[in-house]
């Protein structure tokens, strides 16, 4: 029960983190004059933009590749919490 709990709480822990950092790279992005609208804002429009616009701005590509494990990982933990209650 204790382990269910803890794949709950960690599965949201990482999609919470995922949400920080796609905010932040829409943030970068909004700095640089690149705005998008709630209609833009997908999960793939933005991580796109910043991986096209990070060479000329000198980003580095580990926050975008960061942001797709902790989705992947934080789906995972839930779906396996979700399905061990």
């Amino acid at each position: 029960m204790i382990e269910t709990k803890v794949l709950l709480y960690a599965g949201i822990f990482l999609l919470a983190g995922f949400a920080v950092l796609h905010y932040f790279l829409y943030l970068r992005l909004r700095d640089i004059g690149i705005n998008k609208t709630i209609f833009d804002f997908l999960l793939v429009a933005v991580p796109l933009d910043y991986l096209r616009n990070r060479k000329n701005q000198g980003w580095s590509v580990w926050l975008d590749c960061l942001m797709w494990v902790l989705l992947l990982a934080g789906i995972s933990a839930l779906v396996l919490g979700v399905f061990r209650l």
